[in-house]
């Protein structure tokens, strides 16, 4: 009996040791067999209490974990901590970031062509419009023309802001009150301003808030969205509706050799969400947008102008030369910038018969 029990015992503890030892394999084929992750970093310039942080970012890094099955997680390092505004496509670009969101307006002169998604006169009538128009734009711009302003890096999406308003300490309702105004403007929006007359000041949106409260500037042309995500509803009295002035580019990007290191899985991921992604961007916009100055103007006490249907194409007839300088410019340099203008109003009209209503 008690050779029998010990014999038991025997069997049981050596059970349990090979139990423990397979838990615990170093064998390389147990090894190879588990699937490799990616800790990526994100660098943005928008603050962490953004619209575009607390919704679009983090949508968008939740569903790449989600779709990669955990394999890709992404830290997000907002409000230019980790790459200022400014420092973001080079700071991507060379390494110090993974992966960055910016807006090329940022580096005048850097992205020549890209310049054309934001001049005035398109119908430009949503951020869904104007983000399909220059994703798609880009797309083509590449392919056709066989140009790449962002070829030393990997670009997953582009989008824009769409319509932007003149948010002023003063009311702006005609040609005459903009003469002399002192405006934060950035990119291909500065010509147009100042044609207008007024004075054009170029800084990050960073820095816009006490701009205005300092008064450095007495108006900017925004968007919308930037009423709450950089305060600016507390610094400014009026917005004056000026939709065919404004469109701004963003871009979403990832280093070279980060894009090289992944595996073709999980790069079709990325690229399966890029177009995906750039219309629900500009979508979530849109009714943020809308949300946002009503919020103005129950909270803040801001007044909204219209401008009337003759003012509106004094200001359209002003702003007119802008492209065709902007075209003889460019072409002057050797590029074909005539090429770019006909296919962003191709797709302009495009986009904004689909997304229109």
């Amino acid at each position: 009996m008690k050779t029998g029990l010990k014999l038991c015992m025997t069997i049981l503890v050596s059970f349990l040791t090979l139990s423990l030892l397979g838990c615990a394999s170093d064998d390389p084929a147990d090894v190879e067999t588990r699937p490799q992750t990616f800790n990526l970093s994100m660098a943005t310039f928008w603050p962490a209490t953004a619209f575009q942080v607390t919704h679009l970012h983090q949508l968008w890094m939740d569903e790449v974990e989600k779709r990669t099955e955990g394999r890709v997680k992404i830290t997000l390092h907002p409000g230019g901590v980790l790459l200022g505004a400014t420092e973001i496509y080079n700071g991507v670009a060379t390494g110090v970031a993974d992966l960055g969101t910016t807006c090329p307006s940022y580096t005048p002169g850097m992205f020549p062509l890209i310049e054309a998604f934001e001049l005035p006169g398109f119908r430009n009538v949503n951020a869904a419009a104007a983000s399909m128009t220059i994703n798609e734009g880009y797309k083509r711009i590449r392919q056709e023309l066989g140009r790449d302003e962002f070829d030393d890096l990997k670009v997953l999406f582009l989008w824009a802001t769409g319509p932007g308003n003149i948010m002023s300490k003063r009311p702006v309702n005609t040609l005459e009150d903009m003469q002399g105004m002192e405006i934060r403007a950035v990119g291909g929006t500065i010509p147009s301003i100042e044609r207008l007359g007024a004075t054009t000041h170029a800084m990050p949106m960073s820095e816009a808030y006490l701009a205005l409260d300092q008064g450095l500037v007495n108006g900017i042309l925004a968007p919308n969205e930037t009423l709450r995500a950089f305060r600016l509803a507390e610094v400014i009295d009026y917005v004056t509706n000026t939709p065919f002035l404004y469109n701004i580019a963003f871009i979403k990007i990832m280093n070279r050799n980060t894009w090289n290191s992944l595996p073709a899985d999980i790069q079709q991921v990325f690229e399966e969400m890029n177009d995906e992604f750039a219309l629900k961007y500009s979508s979530m916009m849109d009714e943020f947008s809308e949300d946002i100055l009503q919020q103005a103007v129950e909270e803040h006490g801001i007044s909204i102008i219209e401008l009337a249907d003759d003012e509106r194409q004094r200001w359209l007839s002003r702003v007119e030369p802008v492209t065709e300088n902007w075209i003889a410019r460019r072409e002057g340099q050797g590029l074909p910038a005539a090429q770019v203008v006909d296919i962003v109003r191709e797709l302009d009209e495009k986009y904004s018969d689909m997304y229109g209503n």
